[in-house]
């Protein structure tokens, strides 16, 4: 590539003389040579320079490197432009990072070329050790079948994340997780501190589908909030994790159960009957069809509050509302206040809807 030698204090007047005539290639720097300047020449710069610039000299030197802005452009580079502009609408444009792991859908039309796509996407993020290939859900405890496309082979699916402040261990080849979540469980840490400011005490907490207990986290770190919890879920690959993390974040040395169950059968044992403050349902796909069969573990003698999240269609959320008012009711509990609030869409039909009812 030519490169236009001036002196240093002149780089700024040369440099702008290129720009009025197209010739200053713009996506490569300016460079240090000895105590001038190489300005870099585009291809529109004549072969034989100009008078104006004859006392200047015109070298021909290697072009610095350009790192590619997403992993696209890396793969980019790797196929190069024919094979990658043959199949430009098939290559995958978004894909979920969970700490070291990424997750990534693709399209049958390009599956031939995952390894590519792998090494693109390691390129890219350096964090990160493995790349799997989203094969979609599966089985009772709907997990996304994953398929190693890339990185460390020994390693399997488990990551460190950190959110809210908390670090704690997930396994997206064993159970859900999702990162965009982190909102809402902050918002669950904000309403136990107003829960625990009306009572007057520490809470007693139930998560009846905890998964690897992102949303007990950012309780069971808070100082003087929880004197119990109640973690279940059905899935054991799960509730190993979920107890490592219990255990490694419990500074407060807070009392601590978990259950490997249904937890609609919760509500058999005795001593579990009207006891929590706080209880947390997040089974989107089947939350509503679960609650009644849970909302008697809520403690009927003082405030308490069900935080929820169910996949609803947008058309029913007012009927979704009258039906847990009437539940609440049919129960023997009065309700002091209760949201039932879309928060992000699901479907072209449906929507991702947080419910929170405060009872007296």
């Amino acid at each position: 590539m030519r490169y236009l030698v001036v002196p240093s204090q002149e780089t700024e007047t040369w440099k702008e003389y290129l720009v009025s005539k197209e010739w200053l290639e713009r996506k490569y720097s300016i460079e240090t040579e000895g105590e001038n300047r190489a300005i870099p020449l585009s291809n529109l710069f004549p072969k034989i320079a100009p008078m104006e610039l004859s006392n200047f000299k015109i070298i021909e030197k290697d072009a610095p490197s350009i790192s590619p802005n997403d992993y696209l452009g890396y793969l980019k580079m790797s196929l190069g432009d024919v094979t990658y502009n043959k199949f430009e609408k098939f290559w995958p444009q978004s894909f979920d990072q969970i700490g070291e792991v990424i997750i990534i859908k693709i399209d049958n039309e390009v599956e031939n070329f995952s390894e590519n796509i792998s090494q693109s996407l390691l390129h890219q993020n350096k964090r990160v050790t493995r790349i799997f290939q989203d094969l979609g859900v599966q089985g009772d405890f709907r997990i996304r079948k994953l398929k190693l496309i890339g990185g460390e082979e020994n390693l399997g699916g488990e990551t460190k994340i950190k959110e809210n402040g908390v670090e704690f261990l997930v396994d997206p080849t064993k159970g859900y997780y999702s990162p965009r979540l982190a909102t809402e469980r902050l918002e669950t840490l904000e309403c136990a501190i107003l829960l625990k400011e009306k009572l007057g005490r520490e809470l007693k907490i139930c998560d009846a589908y905890a998964g690897f207990g992102p949303a007990l986290m950012p309780l069971i770190k808070e100082k003087k909030l929880v004197n119990y919890i109640l973690a279940n879920d059905l899935n054991p690959k799960v509730t190993s994790i979920l107890e490592s993390n219990l255990i490694n974040n419990n500074k407060e040395n807070i009392e601590f159960e978990i259950k490997c169950e249904d937890a609609q059968k919760l509500i058999n044992y005795t001593n579990y009957k009207q006891l929590f403050d706080l209880l947390l349902v997040n089974l989107p796909h089947s939350t509503i069809a679960h609650l009644p069969s849970l909302i008697g573990l809520l403690n009927n003698n003082s405030t308490s509050v069900l935080r929820a999240w169910s996949i609803i269609n947008l058309k029913d959320v007012a009927n979704i509302k009258s039906q847990i008012q009437e539940l609440f009711l049919s129960q023997k509990y009065s309700i002091s206040k209760i949201i039932v609030e879309p928060t992000r869409t699901y479907s072209p039909t449906q929507v991702y809807t947080k419910i929170e009812i405060w009872t007296n």
